[in-house]
């Protein structure tokens, strides 16, 4: 046993590295380092690039986003160099001064600039550092390179845009959608996004590739269709870094991406059959050294989790399973009871709570989920060719949308092991 693990190098490195970083024993020290002239009690003022896409809060009040530092202001006026990156909190009311029913008056108020508040974006804020983060009171001004990068990330802010006004016309239905294909929770109701954590059902939220595995073999199978197998890598590389590019690199995003990546160029060596564990684990050598400021994202754990624990036991859960339950029953619960083997201990961690009927929920939500996510893509692109069925499609999502809330509330209603 012990040789045949040691002839698995991406899983060793991978067990290696994964002790290391939650064990305590490394700590990383902070990539671009924090450097500024004045004290920070002093500073009253930050300019610099936006460097992620502001995510909401759970108290709905900012919006976070990660913030590359370029100078900064005291107060008494004096201007002075910076580097670094720095935790960014903007107020909702700014960052939603543009967005569709959210058009709050203080976002045009006197010193506030409304602006597209995403990736590439320069700005200056207002406001008073606490420990490394900044808070910001208002925004000064704001602009975009003239450059073709520039534009690019502006052309991006806009397409973002126009799908949170179509999805905000969607209803509760569009906040789920927007939550699950870009990570953004502005529309998403904050008590749905508790019933899924208070039911166990977390991982289901953090599994948030599974989109892209449907791009993949559209991908697929359009290549098939046009007889050309080269054609097919080529498409599935292409739409899948487009869409990852729209959506933001999500920890769990980027996760199924590195993962689709690995096996698009395994397939294109000649190894079509690599095992999904050992393509798991090189995303995740891969995605530690790209971004190691994930490591620790709840996210970033859950999807892992959630994967390692289907990849290494429900093989073993199911033989056990298929001799109680119908075949359907027996796979779907042994998909629920392995990834809860995994994400259990890191829910209990992270939200100080641990649901046990999450393995019996997850046999439920999760095939809802995955039409739900189906459905909407394609639903989404029906009504950009023939907008005609937008209002009817949004009925439809926001119907399934109902069941699934109905579905995770009932279920959250049970014991959980931990304090609330």
């Amino acid at each position: 046993m012990a040789v045949r693990i040691l002839r698995k190098p991406f899983l060793c490195a991978a067990v290696i590295c994964a002790l290391i970083f939650y064990s305590g024993f490394l700590s990383f020290s902070q990539k671009n380092p924090l450097f500024f002239l004045f004290a920070r009690e002093d500073i009253r003022a930050v300019s610099g690039t936006i460097l992620s896409s502001p995510v909401k809060t759970r108290s709905g009040r900012f919006y976070s986003c990660d913030f590359r530092l370029n100078s900064v202001r005291s107060a008494d006026g004096a201007l002075g160099g910076a580097s670094g990156e720095i935790l960014l909190y903007i107020p909702s009311e700014i960052v939603e001064a543009l967005y569709p029913g959210g058009l709050h008056s203080g976002g045009r108020g006197e010193g506030r600039e409304s602006a597209l508040f995403e990736t590439g974006l320069h700005a200056v804020f207002s406001g008073r550092f606490s420990d490394s983060s900044f808070f910001a009171s208002d925004c000064a001004a704001s602009w975009w390179d003239v450059s073709l990068t520039g534009r690019i990330r502006r052309f991006r802010a806009l397409c973002r845009l126009a799908f949170k006004r179509m999805m905000f016309a969607w209803g509760n239905a569009g906040g789920l959608i927007l939550a699950l294909l870009c990570g953004a929770r502005d529309f998403t109701e904050p008590s749905t996004s508790d019933a899924f954590r208070t039911a166990g059902l977390s991982h289901i939220l953090a599994l948030s590739g599974m989109h892209l595995s449907l791009f993949s073999s559209l991908a697929v199978f359009a290549g098939k269709k046009a007889g050309s197998i080269h054609l097919s890598y080529i498409l599935r590389i292409v739409i899948v870094s487009v869409f990852v590019w729209f959506a933001g690199f999500s920890p769990s995003l980027l996760r199924a991406f590195i993962c689709v990546l690995i096996s698009i160029f395994a397939s294109i060596a000649g190894i079509p059959d690599l095992p999904m564990f050992d393509v798991l684990c090189a995303a995740f050598l891969v995605q530690c050294a790209v971004c190691p400021s994930h490591i620790h994202n709840a996210g970033f754990m859950l999807s892992y989790g959630a994967l390692a624990g289907i990849s290494l036991f429900a093989p073993l859960v199911n033989g056990f399973l298929s001799r109680l339950f119908p075949r359907s029953a027996s796979s779907s619960l042994s998909s629920s009871v392995s990834a809860q083997a995994l994400t259990a201990p890191i829910t209990l961690r992270v939200f100080g709570t641990f649901s046990p009927v999450g393995i019996i929920a997850a046999v439920f939500v999760s095939p809802l989920v995955t039409f739900f996510v189906y459905s909407a893509l394609a639903l989404i692109i029906i009504s950009l060719i023939f907008p005609i069925f937008q209002v009817p499609s949004g009925i439809f999502m926001n119907f399934l949308y109902t069941v699934i809330k109905t579905l995770v509330l009932w279920f959250s209603r049970a014991p959980v092991i931990g304090a609330r």
